[in-house]
């Protein structure tokens, strides 16, 4: 009987973690984006180029940060529930698979996806919670 309750507990505390680390960036998106939030898998998919469309059939945009800051690690664990690391290796795999995609860009800074965000009609990109927000972009929030 300890066991199901043991699962119940740890899917739980899974969920906690996932959402602290939400908690640890900001998605933003270019104003044109239709909406104010987005459910996490569809937001993987964007990332992931399973798809390639906002919801109202405009294209979107995504773009990473550095593969080796806070920020990227905190997204990728939290939205695509894979590390940095594993995300390359999908990439890796995915380039040169019979149904071939380039990963999203990736800029350095939170200013650089901001400035990229701002200039890109339906882009999509995160930055740290400590990032000033210019009214060029707007925020979504992150449903599970």
């Amino acid at each position: 009987m300890r066991v199901p309750g043991f699962v119940a507990l740890a899917a739980l505390l899974a969920g906690s973690a996932a959402s602290a680390a939400v908690d640890e960036f900001v998605m933003i998106v270019h104003p044109t984006v239709a909406g104010t939030r987005i459910r996490r898998a569809d937001l993987a998919s964007l990332f992931l180029k399973q798809v390639n469309l906002w919801g109202n059939g405009a294209p979107a945009v995504p773009v990473d940060q550095s593969g080796t800051s806070a920020v990227r690690r905190a997204f990728s664990e939290a939205v695509l529930g894979m590390s940095p690391t594993a995300a390359l290796q999908y990439w890796q795999k995915r380039m040169l698979s019979s149904n071939p995609a380039r990963p999203p860009a990736v800029k350095g800074t939170d200013e650089e996806v901001i400035t990229f965000v701002a200039k890109t009609k339906g882009a999509v990109g995160y930055v740290s919670t400590a990032a000033v927000l210019p009214l060029e972009v707007k925020t979504i929030a992150v449903l599970e």
